[in-house]
């Protein structure tokens, strides 16, 4: 192999050092089932839709008049609806798993985005129905719940396909339009394995989640960005239905749309969502279509939980009851009763795990609201629906001063039996300490006292961090922005007053990167950690700013940190294996790599990871295969269609190389090794002028190496070309 392509494989590798997760693709379908035969099961097909991030303020069933929620509004009128559903946090894996668990989070222990998986002993809705004959199928649309955080237990199929999204930046999450994504579902529906089973088909939507950028005609059409998104949301749903209805299976179909949380939208002083479990992020819509059994256009007032889903589509659906927190509603939808009037629970960890400051805990009972917090909340809704007058802060003498105190502690007694009886179901795991190594490093180095303890922290009251969340959003946005230096401008003065602001350090630790220092982000993550050891994330960023710095065994053993706290992460598998690969051990390396392919073979990485290490070894034809098996997944992966060319370059073929430089630089035409590579394909086939045409778009996107150029044997038929010459002579010596 030359200079160059030995280069070129170690700089792609670094490349990755530095790069997002990426989600497995989805399985393949075969054996299309007649329309006849959908299902022939007395069970009904079930059908979960959660929308991201949605009101139910915001559409029309529920009394929105600007709303373009024509499809929606539809399944509340054909079913019931709930005028009053509350999900158990403002975030999206934890809201998602006590929908598909039956069990508020304190019991299941998904806290957060990003760091929680779902306990593999818990019993998913999926695992309960697939055990029951169904066929089941999952397409969601955000890395946050990719299959690797477990929400996958149970499907047959779960398609976290985002790769082919444009892939996300440092400061941009991955994610799929409703289009796509309902494309997917579609293809899937239109293509079922020929089988008599019911199915169990959930399809999340996760376009209303900031920033809002609609697409027409619903831009130009709603009332705002946001409103816009929902608009287009509906329209996907409305392609679902019909389709369903087409294939003479919407009836057929027990139909639950509901959604995560809410947002915001500047209430409470807050922008979108995730701090506080107000109204307007803890508030959501939830209707159930299902014409054999349930009556069309009811309303049912008394509210509802996210947890009684699992139970009440089980009941729906004619299986066995189960034990979780959530109650079986289907006796009351299947007559004239009302459902159970249930203490609703609800949290927030975010401000104490992103923020440092004190965690929310709340519960809604009747018209009541109340949040746990070092100043306490409480809100009739009956006489305040927005939550804005909290009863609490009245002076001791005021009219119903002593009522509001006397229900507040009524409730904050509910609510601490409620979390004592969570711990029994035994699923949370244990907090993870720091190990010693890191322990010892952060006290070396003053971040932390002898007797500090992380997880002793007690922060600020939330309600006084806004001015805090504001100045995180606006360095936020000047990341997002590319302007990197003035973010941690920003973002610096807050550590003086909340040492523990752990999501100001990570972005602070990713700006550092961005700007060409390591060391810096280094310590920002060690920083982080030692408030939160519990973040694959940064485990895994450490690990590749040590493996850089030639620290390979500290390298090691933060990716298996972060392979201890997500099981399923395929990027520490990969890097792992990059280790081994580069400490000379291929046969660790190599089953790494596999390992890597076998948890998620619809990944790219771990193919061009086994593809260098193969070209490294000279096996070519084995390393080609890698990278055409990453082609095959990623179609417009720049790396995948360069390295696939080196290849088949260095097999001998160099015809037969350059359609993958040609489609490498139409990728990515910034970068010169197409260029390069296809001078030196021409060249190979006795092309001078082409040759030389190519290597001045090199030289011309950055190539600069007059050495490597001379040595280069491709271009021995060029070297006495006096145009060659010059070009040469013009480039510097490394």
């Amino acid at each position: 192999m030359t200079t160059a392509k030995l280069a070129l494989v170690s700089v792609l590798a670094g490349a990755f050092l530095f790069a997002c997760s990426r989600p497995k693709a989805p399985d393949a379908v075969s054996d299309v089932l007649p329309e006849s035969a959908v299902n022939k099961s007395t069970s009904p097909n079930v059908l979960v839709i959660t929308v991201d991030t949605l009101r139910a303020d915001r559409l029309g069933c529920y009394g929105f008049g600007a709303a373009q929620t024509v499809h929606i509004d539809r399944l509340a009128k054909e079913g019931i609806r709930f005028e009053h559903a509350v999900a158990a946090a403002p975030i999206t894996m934890p809201s998602h798993t006590s929908i598909f668990t039956g069990f508020d989070p304190p019991a299941h222990g998904v806290r957060d985005n990003g760091t929680y998986p779902v306990p593999p002993q818990i019993e998913t809705l999926a695992e309960r129905l697939k055990g029951a004959g169904y066929q089941t199928q999952a397409f969601v649309s955000a890395e946050v719940l990719h299959g690797r955080y477990g929400l996958d237990q149970g499907f047959d199929g779960y398609d976290d396909e985002l790769w082919n999204e444009g892939g996300p930046t440092e400061f941009k999450r991955q994610e799929r339009s409703g289009e796509k994504t309902m494309d997917r579902v579609l293809q899937w529906l239109n293509g079922r394995p020929r089988s008599p089973e019911p199915f169990f088909l959930w399809v999340h939507l996760f376009d209303p989640h900031q920033p809002y950028k609609p697409p027409s005609p619903e831009a130009e059409t709603s009332p705002t960005p946001y409103d816009g998104e929902i608009a287009f949301v509906d329209r996907q749903v409305g392609r679902l239905v019909e389709a369903l209805d087409e294939k003479g299976a919407l009836d057929e179909t027990l139909l639950v749309f509901t959604s995560d949380h809410g947002e915001s939208l500047g209430e409470h002083e807050e922008e979108t969502h995730a701090v506080f479990i107000y109204e307007s992020t803890i508030r959501i819509p939830l209707i159930f279509r299902y014409p054999p059994k349930l009556p069309a256009g009811k309303v049912h007032t008394q509210s509802v939980r996210s947890v009684d889903l699992m139970p009440t589509i089980l009941g729906l659906a004619g299986q066995a009851p189960t034990k979780v927190q959530g109650t079986d509603l289907s006796k009351a939808l299947l007559s004239s009763n009302p459902p159970p009037a249930l203490p609703q629970y609800s949290e927030s960890l975010y401000p104490e795990l992103a923020f440092g400051m004190a965690p929310l805990h709340g519960l809604r009972l009747d018209d009541w609201t109340y949040i746990r917090a070092p100043r306490a909340e409480l809100y009739n809704r009956a006489t305040d629906p927005a939550e804005e007058h909290n009863l609490l802060g009245l002076a001791k003498d005021a009219p119903g001063a002593a009522e509001a105190q006397r229900r507040a502690g009524e409730l904050d007694q509910l609510l601490s039996k409620y979390l004592e009886e969570s711990k029994r179901f035994g699923f949370v795991a244990r907090a993870e300490p720091l190990d010693d190594d890191t322990v010892e490093m952060l006290q070396a180095l003053g971040y932390m006292g002898e007797s500090d303890a992380p997880d002793a922290l007690r922060g600020m009251d939330p309600k006084d961090g806004v001015p805090i969340y504001r100045k995180v959003s606006e360095a936020f946005r000047l990341a997002r922005d590319g302007n990197c230096r003035a973010a941690v401008e920003v973002l610096t003065p807050l550590l003086t007053e909340l040492p523990n602001l752990v999501q100001a350090r990570n972005r602070i630790a990713k700006c550092q990167l961005q700007m060409g220092n390591p060391k810096a982000a280094k310590q920002q993550y060690l920083k982080s950690l030692a408030h939160d050891s519990k973040q694959e994330g940064v485990l895994l960023q450490l690990g590749r700013i040590q493996l850089a710095q030639g620290d390979q065994e500290g390298a090691r053993s933060r990716f298996l940190g972060a392979l201890e706290l997500i099981p399923d992460s395929v990027d520490a598998m990969v890097l792992l294996g990059h280790v081994d690969s580069i400490a000379g051990q291929p046969e660790q390396a190599l089953t790494w790599y596999r390992k890597a392919i076998e948890t998620d073979p619809g990944q790219p990485i771990a193919y061009l990871f086994l593809g260098e290490l193969y070209l490294r070894q000279g096996k070519f034809a084995e390393a080609k295969q890698a990278y055409e098996q990453a082609r095959k997944i990623a179609p417009m992966d720049y790396t995948a269609s360069l390295q696939a060319g080196i290849c088949t370059l260095a097999l001998g073929d160099p015809k037969a190389a350059e359609p993958y430089f040609v489609q490498a630089n139409r990728i990515d035409p910034t970068q010169w090794q197409p260029f390069y590579h296809l001078a030196c394909a021409r060249a190979q086939q006795g092309d001078p002028d082409s040759s030389l045409s190519q290597l001045s778009k090199a030289v011309g996107t950055g190539f600069s190496d007059a050495r490597l150029l001379k040595q280069e044997e491709c271009f021995r038929s060029l070297r006495e070309d006096p145009r060659f010459q010059k070009l040469a002579g013009g480039l510097a010596a490394p």
